[in-house]
């Protein structure tokens, strides 16, 4: 029999949007969710992998994407308790049917618990799994031979010769050079110098997405917990650890207006600031949008980040406010009126706020 009773808390009822449509969405949409996606036909062939699956299971997607996920990604699945009860569910599932149960996936790097919930799509030939991180272990031993799913570094073992390189986590990176930045800068300049602000935040967004799965996989392996259920402070340390490690600059956040509901943050020596040489205008839109969108996730209701004094421009530091998003217009009206000091900022928001 195929099990219909829902485990708490569920990935499906974290979806934006209906579970049964998740077919329909783009490869960026579900990107942005923070758990696991991953879509296969009726055999398992992975057709669809999304980034926050990539990042928690440390495989690269180019690689898994046209393998069968029971015996050559996740073999600890090749078995009744999950292959087995998926092929049930393929025969005999209904299309408004959601199977979830529980599982344990071991990796050679650790183990996870999960809940997993599996929905068919509606042309009847992809199933899309939702995986949904509960605990992180250490490596269990002992396991047979072929168990544990392989190593990113055993799916593709000559890519160190191809000219990709990974870090601790299997995550493929670049050490991009001073000069990208002010490339990226100058072209904008020149192509589009209106469309930089709208551009870089943009990116950013994305980028803070990313982010936002790298402190929840941190937060599960360091304290079992999600990123939304430790401290705020200890998060942020967690995200200014990790701008550091990456060399974009030391990142301090100032919790003394937490009261006006808002947040302030620091950023010292911003890598993207100080590639732009001297400028009239702000030049970290792409911090702005970082941290709008990892406060976003953080808090679970949109918020809005702005940069109100930048290097680039001769100022002390690069200073980012960020409030609820119904506050977004005041705080950009404070920034177009040249208002550059926190505290005015702050307190034009209030004065908004109680005009509101």
């Amino acid at each position: 029999m195929i099990d219909l009773v829902p485990p708490s808390p569920s990935a499906a009822t974290l979806l934006p949007f209906d579970p049964f449509t998740i077919d329909d969405r783009s490869e960026a949409e579900l990107d942005e969710l923070p758990f696991g996606v991953i879509c296969l036909d009726h055999e398992g062939t992975i057709l669809r992998y999304n980034m926050a699956e990539a990042r928690l299971a440390r495989l690269d997607r180019n690689q898994v994407v046209g393998r069968n996920f029971f015996s050559r990604v996740a073999p600890c699945t090749a078995g009744p308790a999950f292959e087995g009860r998926f092929r049930d569910f393929a025969r005999q599932g209904g299309a408004q049917d959601i199977l979830r149960f529980e599982y344990l996936f071991d990796f050679k790097f650790g183990a996870q618990e999960v809940g997993i919930e599996i929905v068919r799509a509606p042309s009847g030939d992809r199933f899309y799994l939702f995986v949904n991180r509960r605990k992180f272990f250490d490596a269990r031993r002992d396991l047979p031979e072929g168990f544990a799913a392989p190593l990113q570094r055993e799916l593709a073992p000559d890519e160190g010769a191809a000219g990709v390189r990974r870090d601790d986590v299997d995550r493929r990176v670049l050490e991009v050079p001073w000069s990208f930045l002010s490339a990226l800068r100058a072209t904008c300049d020149q192509v589009a110098p209106e469309g930089w602000p709208l551009f870089c935040t943009a990116w950013g967004t994305q980028w803070g997405r990313s982010v936002a799965v790298d402190l929840e996989t941190e937060a599960l392996e360091a304290y079992q917990l999600s990123i939304r259920e430790v401290p705020l402070r200890t998060a942020m340390e967690m995200l200014s650890r990790s701008m550091a490690k990456q060399g974009w600059g030391a990142l301090r956040v100032d919790f003394s207006y937490t009261a006006q509901s808002a947040f302030v943050a620091h950023l010292d020596r911003s890598a993207i600031a100080e590639a732009a040489a001297r400028s009239n205008t702000m030049r970290c839109h792409m911090v702005s949008g970082m941290l709008g969108a990892v406060f976003t996730h953080i808090a679970n209701r949109r918020v809005a980040a702005r940069e109100i004094t930048c290097t680039a421009r001769g100022d002390a530091s690069c200073t980012f406010v960020v409030v609820p998003d119904s506050r977004r217009s005041a705080l950009e009206g404070a920034i177009q009126a040249g208002v550059s000091d926190v505290g005015q900022v702050v307190r034009s928001l209030k004065r908004e706020s109680l005009r509101g």
